[in-house]
């Protein structure tokens, strides 16, 4: 402590102390002590005596104690109290360690959004409201994204038990030649050690966000942060250089999206990227969904904790209703555009169908994305961006709350902390979809970060949509705190399931529960034509068929239609398209089609025989990433496509991926996806199926008609496109290993 005294002299400290916010009592031994001062300002350093089991913080329990220090001397008298924590944050080998107990870090990236004020609150309840959501959807870490936040965070953050890390605010370079800019940098990492280094919430230093960094200038000034206080980690900064040179000497920590280059994303400890950043969008989007991979290769050519740098980037078309809760400094201009976009498209109506459907699928990627972190032994954590909106860079919209922290209604929070807790159940799967003739084999684990081993059962249950299939047991479980641990095996028979069905995991332990779909096809032959016309030509042989009441399913070449229609892509757009399309054409690398999700009506008699929801799910995988979607913006504003599929909020696209039209007398159903392309897996065999048996029926009776030069029209049609430029970013996209 520091006492400023008027003259030389002596004074009396007396010290009490006590835990103030657990359930747990203890109050310290009171300690008297004389101390000799000098006029001017003292140093004076108080051991205290916390005797031998003092309270620990942690997430479970963020205990904190009061700490009263009075001073007297003579007839002056001075008083201060103030807050402090016990805990011990380390690395062992791969894995940070709390109190004793590895931890995982369940981060999510804050960029300080408040759009009420334009800055953070100065109060400790309102970040503590903030800290209260967060933790309801399992979240125990905050990155500070360049910035440090105010002094009511981090006292909110010991309250709730948030684990934090600041950063320096730079995102840029860091040389020993700018002088300027390094002395600024280390004077505010100097004052935040100073000024908050005693907040038990404060564990972990960045010098800032994708920094290009002189490693000899950074490892000097982490040497220096260390011996001034050794109770917080350190890191270079966040992602620097994208990760692709790989982990540095010198830090206590790796928070990368990559473990250095490799081949294909081997070295990746994300699951989705930007198109520019890695190949079509990284492992969700370009390989099978499957349950049973994770991140070890890559975690094992570095030796000290990975944390995974801004997962999560999954675009949510926007729900304009809260437009009207900016009522402070920040307006959303940004919406208001977007949604007259929309309307010049004439697609309004389906603003909110598009924001649920979007919204929905996001969710499972979210799953998926974080998942492979926890299947992961060895693994330190992930930053989410975000679980809220970022309205800045360009609308970001990639939060499951809005800006204001506030829910979309897109999923409860109990459902999200099922796959983002201190302990999470684990199917490991080799594939989503099934033919009902194989063999169904999951393994079941347990991702074991609470404070202590685990020795509860594991039940579970597996039961399709309509009931009418159900398959339930028990599995012995024993996991060791901080493992990944697999517990047993679910081996069943599909044979009795002689319909395509949805079926539904439920894997429950204790208080925690997660769920999985996956989806079992009837292993038949190839759905035979019959009365069918299947072509990909638009010529006088087709247009002759319509004319003489022909069913036709139409399925395009797509180099026949690349103006027309957009590529093929799964999973939801990353992070901003109109950003990511500037730099993907400023790097000379591939721009990202751009799309959202598949919006279409489960119950409509076109997918009688392919069990969906209203949304994208892993069934639609091979579908969709082997489809262009056609632009459908000349047709009625009224029409909408079977399937559609959702556009960003840039373009807003009317979309279609499946549509149907009545030419002359006949009848005509387009199909975008290369039917050819996935007719050896299940779910792509099972959605032509789905298709012809539609064309066959008597359900197949489209209303829109038209004519058949106004269909050759719209397959050849200059489509009208929106200039779109997005903002600067100051990462260098153009590295990597080509």
């Amino acid at each position: 402590m520091e006492v400023d005294a008027e003259k030389d002299g002596k004074g009396t400290l007396d010290v009490e102390g006590y835990a103030w916010n657990t359930p747990g009592k203890h109050t310290l031994l009171p300690q008297q002590l004389t101390v000799h001062l000098k006029k001017g300002r003292n140093k004076v350093e108080i051991p205290i005596s916390m005797g031998d089991a003092p309270l620990l913080w942690s997430e479970f329990h963020p205990a904190l104690y009061k700490l009263n220090v009075t001073l007297r001397s003579g007839k002056n008298r001075d008083n201060r109290v103030v807050d402090f924590g016990m805990r011990k944050f380390e690395v062992q080998g791969t894995q940070f360690v709390i109190n004793g107990y590895k931890t995982f870090m369940r981060g999510k990236h804050d960029a300080c959004v408040f759009p009420l004020t334009g800055y953070g609150p100065m109060d400790v309840a309102s970040w503590q409201r903030v800290f209260r959501i967060a933790k309801q959807y399992g979240i125990n870490h905050y990155r500070c994204h360049s910035f440090t936040p105010p002094r009511a965070a981090l006292e909110a953050a010991d309250i709730e038990g948030i684990y934090y890390q600041i950063e320096l605010p730079l995102w840029g370079y860091i040389k020993r030649e700018n002088t300027v800019l390094n002395d600024f940098l280390k004077r505010e990492g100097d004052m935040l050690l100073e000024h908050f280094g005693n907040h038990p919430s404060f564990m972990m230093l960045g010098l800032g966000n994708e920094l290009d960094a002189e490693i000899d200038v950074v490892r000097e000034w982490l040497d220096d942060f260390r011996s001034r206080d050794n109770r917080h980690l350190y890191c270079y900064g966040s992602n620097n250089n994208l990760g692709w040179k790989g982990p540095q000497e010198g830090e206590d920590f790796f928070v990368t999206c990559r473990v250095g280059g490799g081949d294909g994303y081997t070295t990746h400890v994300r699951a989705s990227f930007a198109y520019v950043d890695a190949e079509k969008g990284g492992i969700l989007n370009n390989t099978r969904p499957a349950t049973d991979k994770d991140y070890s290769g890559a975690i094992a050519r570095c030796p000290r904790p990975v944390v995974g740098h801004e997962n999560c980037q999954f675009q949510i078309y926007p729900d304009y209703g809260q437009i009207s809760k900016y009522t402070g400094v920040l307006y959303p201009y940004n919406l208001e555009i977007f949604r007259d976009r929309l309307k010049e498209n004439h697609l309004s109506s389906q603003a909110k169908s598009f924001h649920q459907a979007t919204g929905h699928f996001s969710i499972k990627c979210y799953k998926a994305d974080m998942e492979y972190a926890f299947r992961t032994p060895g693994f330190g954590g992930f930053q989410l961006l975000d679980l809220q909106d970022y309205p800045g860079q360009g609308s970001a919209l990639v939060g499951i709350l809005d800006a204001f922290m506030d829910s979309k209604g897109i999923v409860e929070p109990e459902t999200f902390y099922g796959f983002c807790a201190p302990l999470v159940p684990l199917a490991l799967m080799k594939d989503y979809c099934w033919l009902n003739t194989q063999r169904l084999h999951i393994d079941v684990a347990l991702s074991n970060y609470v404070e202590g081993d685990w020795c509860e059962p594991v039940r579970w249950s597996l039961v399709s949509d309509d009931g009418g299939w159900k398959r339930e047991g028990q599995l012995s479980a024993s996991v060791s705190q901080g493992e990944v641990g697999r517990v047993g095996s679910i081996e069943l028979s599909l044979s009795a399931i002689k319909e395509a069905r949805r079926l539904t995991l439920t894997l429950s332990t204790g208080e925690y529960r997660n769920y999985y779909h996956l989806w079992v096809y009837p292993d038949e032959s190839a759905e035979p034509e019959g009365a069918v016309y299947v072509t990909s030509r638009l010529d006088d042989d087709l247009k002759k068929r319509l004319e003489n009441g022909a069913s036709v399913l139409f399925i395009p070449e797509h180099d026949s239609i690349l103006a027309q229609s957009v590529g093929g892509m799964f999973t939801p757009d990353y992070w901003n398209y109109s950003m990511f399309k500037t730099i993907s054409e400023n790097a000379g690398k591939e721009v990202s089609p751009g799309t959202l999700s598949i919006l279409t009506d489960p119950m409509h008699p076109l997918l009688k025989y392919f069990p969906t929801e209203d949304h994208s799910d892993w069934q639609w995988w091979s579908i969709a990433r082997n489809s262009r979607p056609m632009i459908l913006n000349a047709t009625r504003s009224e029409y909408h496509p079977l399937v559609q599929v959702v556009d960003n909020i840039e373009r807003n696209h009317k979309l279609g991926l499946v549509f149907e039209f009545a030419v002359g007398k006949g009848k005509i159903l387009v199909c975008m996806t290369n039917l050819r392309a996935i007719a050896d897996m299940p779910e792509g065999k099972q959605f032509r199926t789905s298709l012809l048996r539609y064309v066959k029926s008597d359900a197949f009776r489209p209303v829109e008609q038209l004519t058949w030069e106004e269909l050759n029209a719209l397959f050849h049609a200059d489509i009208n496109q929106r200039m779109i430029i997005g903002v600067k970013n100051e990462s260098d996209y153009t590295i990597g290993n080509d």
